[in-house]
């Protein structure tokens, strides 16, 4: 790696120490050139440090070509993005770039840049964890319901030292993290960790203390067809170290026994007790009250929410069986356990597949902050490539998919819709072959009735997400 670096202050001099790899540093003070001329004198790579601007063309060009990234430093952001100008320009793959003011985080970002805001107290760490990427280092977690992190601020958190929080994706909005900063359910994470704190940082986002991969595998037993999706299930729990949780609708020792032969015993399996027969009275406190929901389904569902509870960050998923046909002039599901999955707190995979996800086609809208986390993971832990289809007003989310999917180094293809999003989706469907499609359950951008129709007409998995 070539590594380019404008601004030579205490942070510039600081990564110029530390790194390893041929590098060119661009400065504007005279005094402060010698001076780092003679602190960089005895490393054995090869470096150039250069008196200039760095917002000028010719300097940039004068310190060379064929740079892998560019990391930009200098104190001002105007002159930040002009040099990010310049660099996109010149064909500069990769640019990092500080923000010294929260509010111009998305210029940067809009202009393709990696992004860190100053001051957050170890820059030059958090750097060179963007720059050599190492995904037992690097963490995104989303905050779920639960978690002992929700209304403490990230100085509140006790995080080990050398571990920073690079960003917070809320919403629709990109958070800029301060030591005040309170964390929000729903908030997606992005945790940069020097050394081997992982551990240590994902616990205190956990009730349990449990760290990844792990989670749950939520799959109801009813009847022999259900057992079809059970192979999806323990390729899901072989990749992410997911416990199988199976969960009997009835008392039924046959059905739960050729279950358990259909997964291997190296994977950790978990059968709870049968729904009861009987119905249970209304003041039964237990029971989840949803109007068209029968017994079974409100078990499911309370079930769904105990699991929930715990707060941990991990993926848990509710997997159901795809649809059978006949497929026309109906809805995807039977109309109880479609209300059930609507209103499930937890993202629900219909399962078609038995092979492993080599492809994941995800829809990316203004608030799809659950989704990224969700496609991140498993593409982590099985190795496939992401194609994110978005409306260009959501490019932000893509320059954010992007940046986490470049510390696991999963490639991500990008879509971008002009016309009708749900033509669009449904033609990307159509023409790409894809393993998974992950979207949201509800959301102005996709038509619902296009959306069952989706469901009914492809033959790979689809997961909804709330």
């Amino acid at each position: 790696m070539k590594v380019l670096i404008l601004g030579g202050g205490s942070v510039g001099s600081k990564l110029a120490l530390d790194l390893e790899e041929p590098f060119a540093l661009i400065e504007a003070d005279p005094s402060r050139v010698w001076q780092l001329r003679n602190m960089l004198k005895g490393k054995e790579v090869d470096l150039r440090i250069i008196h200039g601007d760095g917002t000028s063309v010719d300097t940039i060009e004068s310190a060379g070509s064929d740079f892998d990234v560019a990391v930009v430093l200098m104190n001002k952001d105007a002159e930040n993005l002009e040099a990010v100008s310049i660099l996109k320009g010149l064909n500069v793959p990769r640019i990092i770039a500080r923000v010294n003011k929260s509010h111009n985080m998305y210029r940067f970002i809009g202009m393709g840049a990696e992004v860190f805001l100053h001051p957050i107290g170890y820059e030059e760490g958090l750097i060179r964890t963007m720059l050599f990427p190492d995904a037992n280092h690097a963490l995104q977690i989303f905050v779920r319901d639960g978690s002992p992190a929700i209304g403490r601020t990230i100085k509140e958190l006790g995080l080990p030292k050398g571990s920073v929080i690079g960003s917070i994706l809320r919403d629709d909005e990109l958070i800029p993290p301060t030591p005040s900063t309170e964390i929000m359910m729903g908030d997606l994470i992005a945790i940069d960790t020097v050394g081997k704190k992982a551990t240590q940082a994902w616990k205190a986002f956990s009730k349990t203390g449990k760290v990844e991969s792990s989670g749950h595998l939520l799959f109801p037993l009813s009847n022999a067809r259900d057992l079809g999706p059970i192979k999806e299930v323990e390729l899901l729990s072989k990749h992410l170290g997911s416990e199988i949780v199976l969960i009997p609708l009835k008392d039924d020792h046959g059905l739960i026994t050729s279950a358990r032969g259909l997964i291997s015993t190296r994977l950790p399996l978990r059968v709870l007790e049968p729904c009861p027969t009987d119905e249970p009275t209304r003041d039964d406190k237990e029971c989840v009250d949803l109007p068209g929901l029968g017994h079974k389904d409100r078990y499911l569902l309370r079930t769904i929410r105990d699991h929930m509870e715990e707060g941990s960050p991990h993926l848990d998923v509710f997997i159901v069986p795809g649809p059978k046909p006949p497929i026309l002039f109906m809805p995807f599901m039977s109309r109880p356990l479609d209300r059930m999955i609507a209103n499930s707190p937890m993202p629900v995979l219909i399962s078609r597949s038995v092979r492993k996800y080599r492809k994941i086609l995800l829809y990316l809208h203004s608030n799809c902050v659950q989704e990224i986390s969700v496609a991140i993971q498993l593409s982590r832990a099985m190795g496939s490539n992401i194609t994110a289809v978005y409306r260009p007003r959501n490019s932000r989310r893509a320059q954010y998919l992007k940046r986490f999917a470049q510390v696991y180094n999963i490639k991500v293809e990008e879509r971008k819709v002009i016309g009708n999003p749900t033509v669009e989706l449904i033609k990307e469907v159509k023409e790409s072959h894809h393993d998974l499609i992950i979207i949201k359950k509800d959301q102005k951008d996709i038509q619902t009735s296009q959306l069952r129709r989706l469901v009914h007409i492809w033959t790979g998995s689809m997961m909804l997400v709330p």
